[in-house]
């Protein structure tokens, strides 16, 4: 996988997080809740891109 992928997916992680996380807090949820709401964001983002860029690798 590409240097240009790895960053792609690695900062669409972190902005799940941070914008889950936030939408969360925004609602009136505890510190701990939205930290968990927003990790889970994130690995779900993380998954489902690299099982996107993964079928779509070159040899």
């Amino acid at each position: 996988m590409s240097p240009e992928r790895v960053i792609l997916i690695v900062l669409a992680a972190v902005a799940a997080i941070a914008i889950a996380a936030a939408l969360m807090l925004a609602d009136g949820s505890t510190w701990p809740a939205a930290l968990l709401t927003g990790l889970a964001a994130g690995g779900a983002t993380l998954w489902g891109l690299l099982g996107c860029f993964g079928r779509n690798a070159q040899p």
